[in-house]
């Protein structure tokens, strides 16, 4: 029973100095970090009317010399970039390649994830394009992280990198989505018109994120191939070409939009209605008002604000509540009704 007792007040002693320790160095790091900020602004209000006067009259800028004073630096530019003109842009791109490319390849070779990928993103944000071939390396090293290669990917694509498209035939499954889009987001013209040329020679996911980006940024010109994709035998397809279309407000023909409304898959559906409350087909008015009645809520009330964006929208409303016989029809009616005087 001693030995025991004794064992287990070793473990709490243990247990205590091991808490004690762990609470001592994330105090200190606290304190450092709390006094390395201090330090970083202190230099920041120092350079800031310096790097105005530089970004806006050429005046001359002291290198700097401490590693607080490069994070100043960088910060600033960073936030300058961001609200000021693009003239301003090509010299904080300048004074950034001067005077901050080397901490930055310093940087690039931390290791310290966090230190790396904040490298990565001053880079893009200051346009760098000296260091793509050091970005190429990066890519290719074998420590390189998935973190890291989204966003080698984002920059190939924003400095038109000749083999973008190489590389993105090489990424792998933990590539989103979402990952895609912000690729697909940042290519000239040329380069996301190749994508779209090699469409089905992608992925699933490269594939719908191609659809949704023409739709988001408005490109016009891949109009024919989302059309083309309307007659296409899988429905994701024509559902996504449907929300790109109407992301757009194309107007389609009325026989070709009735198909799609009154497909079998309700994604279909919904997605044709937004498109015709985007673009406002008379002629559908008697097909929408079925629709009000779909077994699915999204349909209906997708079906309802259709209806309400018609020259005559109130007044078909306030016909489907009071005489339909159904009576989801009714509520989903009554519910626009009240939406639709709110902002009348």
């Amino acid at each position: 029973m001693f030995n025991q007792l004794v064992l287990f007040a070793w473990i709490v002693l243990s247990l205590l100095l091991l808490l004690t320790v762990t609470f001592s160095y994330l105090l200190t790091q606290k304190v450092r970090e709390n006094r390395w900020r201090k330090e970083v602004e202190s230099y920041k209000t120092l350079y800031e009317p310096i790097l105005l006067r530089y970004l806006f009259d050429g005046q001359h800028v002291p290198a700097p010399l401490v590693s607080a004073q490069y994070v100043a630096m960088m910060e600033l530019l960073d936030h300058f970039i961001l609200v000021l003109d693009n003239g301003v842009k090509e010299r904080a791109t300048r004074l950034a390649e001067q005077y901050l490319s080397t901490y930055l390849q310093k940087q690039l070779h931390h290791r310290r994830l966090g230190r790396r990928m904040n490298a990565l993103f001053y880079i893009e944000d200051f346009q760098l394009t000296s260091f793509v071939p050091e970005l190429e390396k990066r890519y290719d090293a074998k420590k390189t992280t998935t973190m890291e290669k989204r966003q080698l990917l984002k920059m190939f694509a924003l400095f038109r990198h000749p083999h973008v498209y190489e590389y993105m035939k090489q990424t792998d499954d933990s590539f989103t989505q979402f990952d895609y889009r912000l690729i697909l987001s940042r290519m000239d013209d040329g380069t996301f018109a190749k994508i779209v040329d090699h469409f089905f020679d992608w992925n699933e996911k490269i594939q719908y994120a191609i659809i949704d980006m023409i739709g988001i940024m408005q490109k016009l010109a891949h109009i024919p191939f989302l059309r083309t994709l309307l007659q296409h035998e899988q429905s994701e397809y024509r559902i996504r070409a449907l929300k790109a279309l109407a992301e757009m407000a194309f107007p389609l023909d009325s026989e070709q939009l009735r198909v799609h409304l009154q497909s079998p898959i309700w994604q279909e559906r919904l997605m044709a209605l937004r498109l015709c409350a985007r673009t406002v087909k008379d002629e559908l008015i008697e097909t929408i008002e079925q629709l009000m009645k779909d077994r699915m809520f999204a349909v209906r009330s997708q079906a309802a604000e259709a209806l309400l964006r018609m020259p005559n929208g109130l007044a078909l409303l306030e016909q489907i509540a009071h005489t339909s016989d159904d009576p989801y029809a009714r509520d989903m009616a009554l519910e626009w009704l009240e939406r639709g005087r709110q902002y009348d």
